[in-house]
């Protein structure tokens, strides 16, 4: 990494975690949180500098979450170039429209950033749904009820298995998104193009289009995003630098394969934070008395 930041001529820091490789003991230990804030604070102390290169290799998180990391970083770097080494989705997409410049291969992607809710539904147990899905349902529901009361023998029972406020939690989430996207793009990725506001909204709103996409989980290609109009350099243009975070990247990975680390945020000076989360230990059995002759 400081080869990878001498050749840049700015500081890096690396933010990964192990959701592309097993065993994962919990999902919310390999997604983005509160919590990673603070690790980002230990991994900027003592960096002066006005420019920040983050390499980014995340499943998501949470969007509350992304929104102070957004800000803090923010408030200590005039630029930041992010570097999407092989994928970001979800709120890590979210957190990469933040940025000045996006660094992408052609192998790497971002992701729909429609909001998701896990819930429990019984006896299924948690599932993911899509928060633009959530509110079609209920006016599909309110429509199909409002043309035949005998539907609400259908409907309610389902509906009844989501907990109460959900749905205006699903609105506020996708505005809260919306904005965001909109409001770091105008500011940082697109402030130099007189209809910054037009092609942010355009981004926004394809990037969180849930019936377009599909899944949540639908890879997006550098050349779509350039489509879009967000500003991307490609990987490739530069055969050191593509090398320089291919070679961080792999090592990354096996850190992972190798360890139990689960996450992973670390700076071009080798200051770090690692969470390492271990399998539960088995408990020890006694072994079986021995009879007597």
């Amino acid at each position: 990494m400081r080869e990878l930041s001498n050749h840049m001529k700015s500081p890096v820091i690396l933010y990964a975690t192990r959701w592309m490789d097993t065993p994962v003991m919990s999902q919310a230990d390999i997604q983005l949180v509160w919590a990673d804030k603070q690790a980002f604070m230990e991994a900027i102390h003592g960096v002066n500098e006005k420019q920040l290169a983050l390499i980014l290799h995340s499943p998501g998180g949470q969007i509350e979450a992304v929104k102070a990391i957004v800000e803090y970083l923010r408030e200590k770097f005039d630029k930041i170039t992010v570097i999407v080494p092989d994928a970001a989705m979800s709120a890590a997409t979210l957190l990469a429209l933040s940025s000045d410049t996006l660094i992408m291969g052609r192998h790497s992607n971002l992701g729909p950033i429609d909001p998701q809710f896990i819930l429990p539904i019984p006896p299924i147990g948690q599932v993911s749904i899509s928060a633009q899905s959530l509110i079609e349902e209920f006016e599909r529901a309110k429509e199909e009820v409002k043309s035949d009361q005998r539907n609400l023998l259908v409907w309610a029972p389902k509906i009844q298995q989501y907990p109460p406020g959900i749905l205006e939690e699903a609105r506020n989430a996708i505005d809260l998104t919306k904005e965001l996207g909109k409001e770091w793009l105008v500011k940082y990725m697109l402030k130099d193009y007189a209809d910054a506001r037009e092609k942010a909204e355009n981004i926004v709103r394809y990037l969180g289009d849930h019936k377009k996409l599909k899944s949540h989980a639908t890879p997006i290609t550098r050349e779509k995003l350039r489509e879009l109009g967000l500003k991307i350099v490609d990987l490739e243009s530069d055969q050191r630098l593509q090398d320089l975070v291919l070679s961080v990247y792999h090592a990354t990975r096996i850190t992972f394969q190798l360890t139990t680390a689960h996450k992973i945020v670390e700076n071009s000076n080798g200051r770090s934070f690692i969470r390492i989360v271990n399998p539960p230990q088995q408990p020890l059995q006694n072994p079986p008395a021995s009879k007597p002759p």
